[in-house]
């Protein structure tokens, strides 16, 4: 039986559930009686609604939803199933813990990317098919005979059925393991969500062709190579004739739907039917909206819940901090005040969105940290800014979007600057000053951005404070963790994520490791006049 098994290429298995060892053990777990099992065997095609829904572009999917009796006897099934299955590394859907999301994430900064989709992806996996994987896993034939019979429709896997994610899995378990390997002679990575195949590199994936690279864009699936084709047809899938698509670095990657190029993102579309739509309530109404929506679009569900879904997909993105997000949130919550989205940040996000990076011109590559402080405004360290033109500052998540500051007041001494900006406030969040004294052995946390690069996020280090030196009259703050060339400028944090310092100077070439007490700011801000640099 083992060789059997492994010819067939199905999946290992850590041992069959007891569930599973008969057909009266399985009928006794499913609780359903012989005579029940004979009705379902003969009129199963009479126990599914079938449907239709939109793919986009015009085209729409089948679904085939089982009845409630034939839907809780699937979900059983496939819990058995989920304890025989272990998915692989480059599998992505249908499994815990893993999505679309994470599917993206693998290919991340990838500058070569082939996306392709399998073509008619369930219908391919026909009952037969399903039936003879199980018994190959070691089930008792009779048992994989009706888990076969109570999973397929029509002679092959509904989409739809609780059951059939498990079940596309473990019959394109050798698929993967191939594939797997292909691409690791073809130094790529691979990923599979369902019937949606990507392959990356940072080089172009020439080895995935029998001819020359194509141009970017859409390409025929002839132009695969010879060994990659029939690693799909082995396993009872073809390659869909429109759906093959590659990128290079010029061109936007796209995996399932997100967009990797920098960060992971959806795609400007997306974001503008949420706008066009929020803004057809704000000017029809409810109502009208939902008339629109119905007839233009075919959408079957109360437009705000349609919304609701697709802002909620952009903060599982975009996260809660991102201030696309928090725009439209906010402007879903105006339309739909009884429905209200969550729309405050969390203390990470908080922290995330509030530092950020700062260069100029005069040091070409230079680079330091800079905050947004409540009522305050943009602050830094003087020596980042000194004597500098063309200043600018930016967060990571958005690096095309620079915004031009000036230096509005600087203290030498201090080593404290506060910048001039006209950043819409929704691209930031501000920290708050702390209202306690730092004293010897606090712990605190330094943030900031040491030798930043593309790709990288911000720096956080937890350390405690080690001493409070006085230096030329400057209140500093001596901490234990070591803080880096390009961190300067950024906050230092208590316990609270309240900020007690400014980041002066530190790393491998400095003997202490300092921050400017938050107290010196306070005093500089008390002699000074009103701070009018905030917009």
């Amino acid at each position: 039986m083992w060789k059997f098994r492994r010819l067939l290429g199905a999946p290992p298995t850590i041992g069959i559930p007891p569930e599973l060892a008969n057909e009266a053990a399985l009928l006794t777990y499913l609780a359903v009686s012989t005579r029940e099992l004979n009705k379902i065997w003969w009129y199963r095609g009479t126990m599914y609604h079938h449907f239709e829904i939109a793919k986009g572009r015009g085209k729409t999917r089948t679904i085939s939803a089982p009845d409630p009796t034939l839907k809780y006897i699937q979900r059983r099934i496939a819990r058995l199933l989920d304890q025989i299955y272990s998915p692989r590394d480059p599998v992505h859907g249908f499994v815990i813990n893993r999505s679309v999301k994470t599917n993206a994430e693998a290919h991340l900064h990838r500058r070569f990317v082939l996306n392709i989709d399998l073509k008619d992806f369930f219908p391919s996996i026909t009952e037969r098919r399903i039936y003879g994987m199980l018994w190959a896993i070691g089930l008792d034939q009779r048992v994989a005979e009706i888990l076969a019979r109570l999973c397929c429709n029509n002679g092959h896997l509904p989409q739809g059925a609780p059951s059939s994610p498990v079940l596309s899995n473990m019959i394109c378990f050798r698929m993967d393991k191939r594939l797997l390997v292909f691409a690791k002679t073809a130094r790529c990575i691979y990923t599979r969500y369902a019937d949606d195949i990507t392959f990356s590199s940072y080089q172009p994936l020439s080895a995935l062709f029998d001819s020359p690279v194509p141009p970017a864009g859409r390409f025929s699936p002839d132009l695969l190579s010879t060994s990659l084709k029939s690693i799909f047809t082995a396993n009872g899938f073809n390659v869909h004739p429109e759906k093959a698509h590659y990128a290079d670095r010029h061109s936007r990657r796209m995996v399932t739907g997100l967009k990797i190029n920098e960060l992971l993102n959806v795609d400007r579309r997306f974001v503008r039917n949420i706008r066009a739509a929020l803004h057809s309530v704000k000017v029809h109404g409810i109502e009208k909206a939902q008339e629109i929506y119905q007839e233009k679009h075919g959408g079957t569900s109360s437009i705000a819940a349609h919304l609701e879904g697709k802002i909620s997909w952009l903060r599982n993105i975009r996260g809660q901090s991102d201030p696309v997000f928090r725009s439209i949130a906010l402007r879903f919550n105006e339309c739909f005040p009884d429905r209200k989205l969550e729309v405050e940040p969390s203390k990470h996000e908080i922290r995330d969105r509030s530092v950020w990076l700062v260069e100029h011109s005069k040091d070409a590559g230079m680079q330091g940290t800079a905050f947004f402080l409540e009522d305050v405004g943009l602050v830094t360290a003087a020596h980042c800014v000194q004597d500098a033109s063309d200043i600018e500052v930016y967060h990571p998540s958005k690096l095309a979007n620079r915004f031009k500051v000036s230096v509005l007041k600087v203290d030498e001494p201090r080593d404290l600057a506060l910048l001039k900006h006209d950043i819409p406030s929704t691209e930031y969040f501000e920290l708050r000053r702390s209202a306690k004294p730092v004293g010897k052995g606090d712990e605190v946390t330094a943030v900031g951005y040491p030798g930043w690069g593309p790709g990288d996020f911000v720096n956080v280090r937890p350390g405690t404070v080690t001493e409070s030196p006085v230096k030329k009259a400057v209140q500093m703050i001596e901490v234990s963790q070591k803080l880096a060339p390009g961190m300067s400028g950024g906050p230092v944090l208590d316990g609270e994520d309240a900020v007690v310092g400014i980041i002066h100077k530190g790393g491998a070439g400095e003997d202490r490791d300092l921050a400017i007490n938050i107290q010196m700011l306070n005093e500089w801000l008390a002699l000074a006049a009103p701070v009018a640099g905030k917009p």
